[in-house]
């Protein structure tokens, strides 16, 4: 069962298993999964603790948004510092709400950073087993989902909405680890950030046949119909179940269980800021 996190400073409360911890006045969420493993670090951040102005007050780190790129990059760097990476060495995806996976090398380590230009273009999830590469993955309602495999030591991101999640991206990136590394499903430790919770997800029924495509009778699990002909979609119940079906344990898979569409004090919502919103992320890097 979740727990109330209450944090004394600035009297920020949250309703998650996550850790939450302060640097000056940046907060940063992480798994308890993670905690235990002293090579890997994963990070949610929030919209606070940064320098960009409304309405993508204040730690703003999308390069994509009209904020002041300068801005962005000083948020960046306040992350950084934060979480104890560099930013030059951050790879980070243009997301296309699409199904490609890269595997960072060297060759492209660092990759958008800096410069969006220089993003992994149509790139939705990430993989390495290289130290001191930094993933990130850059959202306002759809979910980071994070992998370690401390057995072989790689780490991964996906970025998962509702299209990657009915195009099963959070079990095809299990099943990249197993081929690019070797990953066993059964040692891999998933964490599942901060996003638009059922309560608020409401979709029409062209999203409904997209999950019937994938996940067929279970699909109706996910959706609840409405009395105006939508749905209200639950995003974490499909994501854990194409995650236990591409044999991750249950009890390795850890869910921030937070409303972005709720919390908009904390996080950035692209629907309920009707698409004036800034983008968190979801950070991870072996040291």
């Amino acid at each position: 069962m979740q727990q109330p996190l209450l944090q004394e400073q600035n009297n920020l409360h949250l309703d998650t298993p996550m850790l939450l911890n302060w640097h000056d006045q940046l907060p940063l969420l992480s798994y308890h999964l993670f905690q235990s493993h002293e090579h890997v670090v994963n990070v949610i951040s929030t919209r606070l603790g940064g320098v960009s102005e409304s309405p993508y007050d204040t730690l703003n780190l999308a390069l994509s948004t009209p904020d002041n790129p300068q801005s962005v990059l000083e948020n960046r760097r306040r992350l950084c510092r934060a979480a104890g990476v560099a930013l030059e060495d951050i790879t980070i995806g243009q997301l296309v709400q699409g199904l490609n996976i890269a595997v960072v090398t060297e060759e492209i380590r660092g990759r958008g950073a800096l410069d969006r230009a220089a993003a992994l273009q149509g790139t939705d999830g990430l993989l390495t087993n290289l130290r001191n590469a930094p993933l990130a993955v850059l959202v306002a309602d759809c979910t980071v989902v994070s992998y370690y495999d401390p057995k072989h030591e790689v780490i991964a991101l996906a970025h998962a909405g509702w299209r990657g999640t009915a195009g099963l991206i959070a079990s095809s990136m299990v099943t990249k680890m197993h081929e690019v590394y070797g990953s066993n499903p059964e040692d891999i430790l998933i964490g599942i950030g901060p996003n638009m919770a059922k309560d608020n997800f409401q979709v029409r029924g062209d999203v409904l046949q997209a999950f019937q495509a994938s996940f067929g009778d279970q699909t109706d699990t996910f959706f609840a119909p409405q009395s105006d002909g939508s749905f209200l979609l639950d995003l974490n119940a499909a994501l854990i179940a194409q995650l236990l079906a591409s044999g991750i344990q249950e009890e390795h898979m850890e869910i921030a269980g937070i409303d972005t569409y709720a919390r908009t004090d904390v996080f950035y919502s692209h629907r309920a800021e009707k698409g004036k919103a800034g983008r968190f992320c979801g950070l991870i890097a072996l040291r």
